[in-house]
């Protein structure tokens, strides 16, 4: 089921199971974005579901937003820093510095088939780019957003998310060259 006609059935019929399916399709995505600003498993699970209660209590308002991956994860991205701010652990200008530090999991089939010392090297490089080139990086390739959402998110351009890719795929990529030449 599309995520447009979860949305039409969690805002007109209050169906369970359509909001339990929508809360299954994003919870872990966004429970490991949210870690990476409040570095907390307790806290990131709060105010993850939060804001996806949030959905479940807007009613009609639900169907007017058009894009509802971008839209969760821009309330998280939120919150999390709310979360910061008011818990002073960062000033407002400090969070640009807060790096994805563990967004790292590769998880697909082909990853599960590399070998232990393979993953780990691209890990290690993944964790070696910069904390913005490697948050962008990490909500394109794992999370499988859009160059537009990545940028909304991030509140950049959608060239800036192209140039942030470009620059983590050639580091990764000359990364993976000096460790396969070995």
């Amino acid at each position: 089921m599309d995520i447009t006609t979860l949305q039409e059935k969690i805002a007109l019929k209050k169906d369970e199971i359509a909001y339990k399916q929508l809360f299954l399709n994003f919870y872990s995505g966004l429970l490991r974005f949210s870690m990476v600003y409040v570095k907390q498993r307790e806290i990131a699970e709060e105010i993850v579901s939060d804001t996806l209660l949030k959905v479940w209590t807007m009613d009609v308002a639900l169907i007017e937003i058009s894009n509802l991956k971008g839209y969760l994860y821009s309330a998280v991205k939120n919150d999390s820093i709310n979360f910061l701010v008011k818990n002073k652990k960062y000033t407002i200008w400090d969070i640009d510095q807060v790096a994805p530090s563990n967004m790292v999991e590769l998880s697909t089939p082909i990853d599960r088939m590399l070998d232990t010392e393979l993953k780990e090297k691209i890990e290690k490089s993944i964790k070696a780019l910069p904390p913005k080139c490697r948050m962008a990086f990490m909500l394109n390739r794992q999370d499988g957003l859009s160059y537009k959402e990545v940028a909304d998110i991030m509140d950049i351009s959608v060239n800036t998310v192209d140039r942030h890719l470009q620059i983590a795929l050639q580091k990764i990529g000359m990364a993976m060259k000096s460790y396969l030449l070995k």
